[in-house]
């Protein structure tokens, strides 16, 4: 081999080191999540009403208090090689003024819920052949957008679906997710959700909405152990679970899991069983909100006439139209902001899929007149590429959206007046 090989190859060798090197420091760094907990402590709304959850290293549940009277957690879900942890439940009355869980407080729902925020798809996407860098708060801020969110000081927050991105290895030499955990485990659990969401987790409870991330064949473990609102059944796993109602002091906010409604055909097995849960509304008196995951009419993309982005299923599940007393449908799965009403006598559509998944960078800003299957857009609004969270803030009888970006700086905002949307006159506000 002749000297300038050799030092040609020596050269190489050489910056082949130093990026392994720095590549493993990061990984170093970044392989525990920075805000990482020994337990998390949070409230949810359940099937079965209110609830104080648990997560702990410890062998037993904590212990906690009801109005300063002890109460004892029960186990939901025992540790395994997976999910090292115990989670615990303890069923809580809507009156309570007090809860605390191990001498932390919980932040309990107010009678009537004056100010909610709204988020979705948060987690870090490692998949296939898409990398997101997980390490850097600029491509993944939801650590950053849940403490602008918890600083809004809501009465209640709502999770529209897909808290569990990392399902595959970080590629090696690629410093920008090295260290991160991959799999259905609580590694990727607390990293993807826990470790960041700490701050919102401390200052509302929770509506947890299902996502397809969380369905059967992806995140189904660490949704059934610690943020279903079913009673944990192990490794069975519910291709669907029951709705169920939060009374937000008007509106009543029905709460059902859509993650199995084909988007790009018709399911006609599924789609009757959807309609059933669609038309449901019309047994509560006053107003409804429905939170799924999947919205029914919305875009992300037009092309040459036709748009992406509604769901096929869902469609003919509401061909028949949605009761009247429902007057918006709160979502995720796309990852932008949007908000639309029809010329047709339809709910208002919110999607707010912006809260640290990679972004869809191609939705039209104004839509109006946009026809989507079945119905017209008669406002639509999208702010695209900005990651973010949505507040909703009750003005007597009306509500005022705000579209906010990773900082809490309003966007975008809209009134909603039954089933009108008004993007035009209310500028962002707050």
């Amino acid at each position: 081999m002749s000297a300038d090989r050799i030092t040609e190859t020596s050269t190489i060798r050489s910056i082949l080191f130093r990026r392994l090197a720095a590549v493993c420091a990061f990984a170093l760094e970044a392989t525990t999540p920075a805000d990482a907990a020994s337990s998390y402590v949070w409230a949810q709304f359940t099937t079965g009403g209110l609830q104080a959850r648990a997560v702990t290293r410890d062998a037993a549940c904590p212990p906690a208090q009801i109005d300063g009277v002890a109460a004892a957690m029960t186990p939901r879900a025992s540790p395994d090689a997976d999910f090292p942890i115990l989670v615990c439940t303890l069923d809580l009355p809507r009156s309570a003024g007090r809860v605390s869980v191990d001498g932390a407080a919980l932040a309990l729902p107010p009678p009537r819920v004056d100010r909610l925020v709204v988020i979705g798809d948060t987690g870090c996407r490692l998949k296939g052949l898409y990398w997101q860098e997980c390490n850097s708060p600029d491509s993944w801020p939801f650590a950053h957008i849940a403490t602008s969110a918890a600083a809004t000081a809501p009465g209640l927050v709502l999770h529209v679906g897909d808290y569990y991105y990392r399902e595959s290895a970080c590629p090696p030499l690629r410093g920008s997710c090295a260290g991160s955990p991959h799999g259905d485990n609580w590694a990727s659990w607390e990293a993807d959700f826990f470790a960041p969401a700490a701050p919102l987790l401390a200052a509302a409870p929770f509506v947890f909405v299902r996502g397809n991330h969380e369905n059967c064949e992806r995140g189904r473990r660490g949704w059934a152990r610690l943020l279903s609102p079913t009673p944990y059944l192990g490794d069975a796993c519910a291709l669907r679970e029951p709705s169920y109602s939060v009374d937000l002091g008007g509106p009543t906010l029905v709460v059902m899991d859509n993650t199995a409604a084909e988007d790009r055909a018709v399911d006609a097995a599924l789609a009757p069983d959807f309609a059933r849960e669609l038309t449901a509304a019309e047994a509560i008196r006053g107003p409804v909100w429905y939170a799924f995951h999947k919205p029914i009419y919305s875009t992300i993309r037009v092309t040459a006439g036709a748009t992406i982005g509604d769901n096929k299923t869902l469609g003919e599940a509401a061909r028949a139209g949605l009761p009247s007393n429902v007057q918006a449908l709160l979502s995720g799965h796309l990852h932008t902001f949007q908000a639309a009403s029809y010329v047709e006598d339809y709910p208002i559509q919110i999607v707010a899929g912006h809260g640290g998944d990679a972004m869809d960078l191609f939705v039209p800003a104004n839509f109006d007149g946009l026809r989507i299957d079945r119905v017209t857009v008669a406002q639509g609004r999208s702010v695209g590429g900005v990651f973010g969270f949505v507040t909703l803030e009750r003005e007597k009888e009306d509500w005022l959206l705000n579209d906010r970006d990773a900082e809490g700086k309003p966007l975008l905002g809209c009134l909603l007046r039954g089933r009108k949307l008004d993007c035009d006159r209310r500028g962002p506000s707050r």
